[in-house]
């Protein structure tokens, strides 16, 4: 995504049919294993300057609108950060998918 002709955030990205449901608490295990194909983000990068704008989530519709799924069918590479867990609370509250 560009700012001013600056890149300010990035997602890396790519298709997967391993993946399980995370509910997002701490410590939990994975649940249900699904096989469906689905977009994977490998990394998400937003610059500091340009965190809480809603870069990330726009970055996450993004990736879900070009594949044609919805953001909560989005899987999320692991380990997932701490700032990663804030973003997917806010896009999926019910949990994740991760592989």
């Amino acid at each position: 995504m560009k700012v001013d002709e600056r890149i300010v955030g990035y997602v890396a990205a790519h298709d997967t049919n391993e993946r399980r449901r995370w509910d997002l608490a701490d410590g939990s295990k994975y649940g249900v294993e699904d096989a469906t194909l689905r977009p994977r983000m490998i990394l998400i990068w937003v610059a500091d300057a340009y965190r809480h704008r809603g870069i990330g989530a726009t970055l996450v519709q993004a990736l879900a609108t070009g594949f044609g799924c919805q953001v909560a069918d989005v899987s999320w590479s692991t380990p997932v950060s701490a700032a990663g867990r804030r973003l997917a609370r806010r896009l999926s509250p019910d949990g994740i998918w991760v592989s």
